[in-house]
């Protein structure tokens, strides 16, 4: 699989941040709480994490 932004879609929307979750063997048809859970709690620390930080930017 690949995944690709064009960089066109960063000049229409320079502060979108892409995330990718790669989940194998998951119905994505029915609702798994614990699999919530756990996004809302990474994506919490992914954003106290990189406060401040340009992670746009290569260095």
């Amino acid at each position: 699989m690949k995944f690709i932004v064009t960089p066109e879609i960063f000049e229409k929307l320079p502060n979108l941040y892409v995330g990718v979750v790669v989940a194998k063997e998951v119905d994505n048809s029915q609702d798994y709480s614990k699999i919530n859970e756990l996004l809302n709690k990474y994506m919490n620390f992914s954003q106290e994490k990189f406060d401040g930080v340009n992670v746009k930017q290569n260095e």
